[in-house]
C-alpha cells in the first residue's frame, strides 16, 4: 500500500485569538504537523494554539514576512508546506481534493484557490499555497511573500487546485485599509533596499490603490512596464501580467480612456492570451459604444469561466458583465445566437432582473421570431406582473404583427407609458386600421401635443408632426405614423 503523502501546515501568528480557532478546526485531519511561528503575541494565541496540539515557536518581528515563514519552514518534517494565514479557513469537503491532487502531481507544488470573502460576495484568484519540503525553498519579499521564484529556479512544477481557501482577512473596509497601511510602509523599506525590484513596485502599487492613491499607484506601474521594457525577457514574469492589468485598471478609474485603449492594444501584443487583458479591452470597447470592436473581443471569451487567474476578481460579478457585453455587442453585431444565449444565462443567474427580458426580446425580434419575442416578455411579466417597460415591448409587437386587438388589450394596462410618443403612434395606428375617426383625431392630437406642437385636428400639422417623429433617435414611432398615413392614404 502507497504511504499517502504527509503535510506540515505553517503559519505565522501575531494577537490572533479570534481567528485562530475557526483555523485550526478547519484543519483537522489535513495537516500531519502544525506549525506556528509567533512574533509577539500578547493574548491568548499561543496557549490556543497549543491546545490544539500546534508546534509553537517565537521569533521576532522584523517587518518582513518572509523572514518569518522562513523561520516556520525550519521545524517542518512532513513531505509537503501548506502555508496559511490565521484568518483562512478550509472547509472540511477541500480536504480531499488536496489529498487527491498531491497523490495526482507528486512532487509538485499546488496553486489552492484563495477566496477573499465580503460579506456574501468577495474576490477569487489563484496562489500557490502547497509545495514540496525541500532545502533551499524559501519565501520572498517583505510583504505578499511568495515562493514561486524557488519553484521555477528547481523546475518543480506546479498545478492549479480545485480546492478552496477562504481568507476572512478582508471582510471588512477597516480591515482593507489597515492592511494596506501596513503593506504601503513595509514595502517603502523593501524599495528603498531595492528602487526596481518588480514584485516590490507591483504590490505598492495595490497598496497605494487600496488607499486610494491612485496617482501614486500608476508611477509605480509605470516603472514596472518600463523595467520590463528595457529588459523584456521579464515580460515572461506573471508579475509584469498583472501589473498590465492593474495599469489598465488604474488608468480607467482615474479617467483616462483615451490612454487605457492605448496601453490595451500594447498589452494584447505583448500578451495575446491573457483573458483578463482581452476582457479590459472588450469593456473598453464596449464602453465606447464601439460594439463591433468589443464584439471581436469578447467572443474569445465567450466559455471563459475566469478560474485560473491570479489577481484577485470577483469572478461571478466580472462572468455576469461579460454576457452583459457580449449579449449587447452580439445584437448590434447581428450575431443573434450569441446574443440570446447571452441572455438566457443572465435570466437564468438573477430571473428578477427584468432587463434582460428586455433584451431578449429584443433579439428575438431583430432575427425575426416575433412570437419568441412576445414569449420572452410574457416569461418577464411573469415575474414582474404589469410591468409597463415590458408591457410596452409586448404591445409594440403586437402591432409589428398586425395583432391590433392583442394590443389594443394591453394599451390600458400601460399606465406611465399610455401617452409615450411611440405608444401614441401605435394607438394612432390602430384608430386608422380601424376607421374610427374619433378615436383618429384624438390620437393624432395627443401625439403632437407629446411632440411639442400646439394640437390641431387631422390633418393639419402633418408635416411639422412627421418632421418632429423623424427627429426622434428610436424610429418606431415614425414608423408607426407612416403605416397608419399610408393605410388611410390606399382607402
Amino acid at each position: 500500500m502507497k504511504r499517502r503523502p504527509t503535510i506540515s501546515v505553517c503559519m505565522i501568528v501575531k494577537n490572533e485569538e479570534k481567528d485562530l480557532p475557526r483555523l485550526l478546526s478547519s484543519i483537522r485531519g489535513l495537516a500531519d504537523e502544525t506549525i506556528i511561528v509567533d512574533t509577539g503575541s500578547n493574548d491568548n494565541t499561543v496557549d490556543i494554539a497549543k491546545s490544539y496540539g500546534a508546534k509553537v515557536y517565537h521569533f521576532p518581528w522584523c517587518n518582513d514576512f518572509s523572514a518569518a515563514r522562513n523561520e516556520s519552514l525550519k521545524y517542518a518534517t512532513k513531505d509537503y508546506i501548506l502555508w496559511l494565514d490565521a484568518d483562512d479557513e478550509i472547509k472540511h469537503e477541500e480536504h480531499h481534493k488536496i489529498r487527491n491532487d498531491l497523490k495526482r502531481h507528486k512532487g509538485a507544488g499546488l496553486f489552492l484557490r484563495l477566496k477573499n470573502v465580503y460579506g456574501d460576495s468577495g474576490t477569487d484568484f489563484l496562489q500557490l499555497r502547497i509545495f514540496p519540503n525541500h532545502k533551499g525553498i524559501i519565501f520572498e519579499g517583505r510583504v505578499h511573500e511568495q515562493a514561486i521564484h524557488c519553484l521555477e529556479e528547481k523546475m518543480i512544477p506546479t498545478y492549479a487546485s480545485e480546492a478552496q481557501v477562504l481568507h476572512h482577512g478582508y471582510d471588512t473596509n477597516e480591515n482593507i485599509v489597515e492592511k494596506s497601511k501596513r503593506n504601503r510602509d513595509i514595502l517603502e523599506i523593501e524599495i528603498k533596499e531595492r528602487p526596481d525590484n518588480i514584485n516590490a513596485l507591483f504590490f505598492m502599487s495595490k497598496a497605494l490603490r487600496g488607499l486610494g492613491e491612485k496617482e501614486r499607484a500608476l508611477i509605480c506601474l509605470d516603472r514596472l512596464m518600463e523595467l520590463a521594457r528595457l529588459d523584456p525577457s521579464l515580460y515572461m514574469k506573471d508579475v509584469i501580467m498583472l501589473g498590465a492589468s492593474e495599469k489598465a485598471a488604474v488608468l480607467c478609474e482615474l479617467g483616462k480612456e483615451d490612454e487605457t485603449l492605448s496601453f490595451l492594444l500594447e498589452c494584447k501584443t505583448l500578451f495575446p492570451n491573457d483573458v483578463l487583458i482581452i476582457y479590459l479591452l472588450g469593456e473598453q470597447y464596449y464602453r465606447r459604444k464601439d460594439y463591433e470592436n468589443a464584439y471581436k473581443e469578447l467572443i474569445n471569451l465567450q466559455d471563459e469561466t475566469f478560474t485560473k487567474l491570479l489577481t484577485p476578481i470577483n469572478i461571478h460579478e466580472t462572468r455576469m458583465c461579460l454576457l452583459n457585453h457580449l449579449g449587447i455587442s452580439s445584437l448590434f453585431t447581428g450575431d443573434f445566437l450569441t446574443a440570446e444565449r447571452c441572455f438566457k444565462k443572465l435570466i437564468e443567474n438573477d430571473p428578477m432582473d427584468k432587463a434582460n427580458y428586455h433584451y431578449l426580446s429584443l433579439v428575438k425580434e431583430k432575427a425575426g421570431d416575433i412570437e419568441g419575442a412576445i414569449s420572452a416578455c410574457d416569461e418577464g411579466l411573469k415575474r414582474h406582473a404589469m410591468d409597463s417597460y415590458l408591457m410596452k415591448r409586448k404591445y409594440l409587437l403586437y402591432l409589428s404583427k398586425e395583432s391590433y386587438a392583442e394590443a389594443l388589450e394591453i394599451y390600458d394596462d400601460l399606465n406611465g407609458y399610455s401617452n409615450d410618443v411611440e405608444v401614441t403612434a401605435g394607438r394612432f395606428l390602430i384608430a386608422c386600421k380601424s376607421l374610427h375617426l374619433q378615436d383618429m383625431q384624438r390620437y393624432y392630437q395627443l401625439l403632437q401635443e407629446k411632440l411639442s406642437i400646439s394640437p390641431k385636428p387631422f390633418p393639419e400639422n402633418f408635416t411639422e408632426t412627421k418632421d418632429r417623429l423623424s427627429g426622434l433617435e428610436d424610429k418606431k414611432g415614425e414608423s408607426l405614423f407612416d403605416s397608419a398615413i399610408n393605410f388611410l392614404l390606399k382607402k
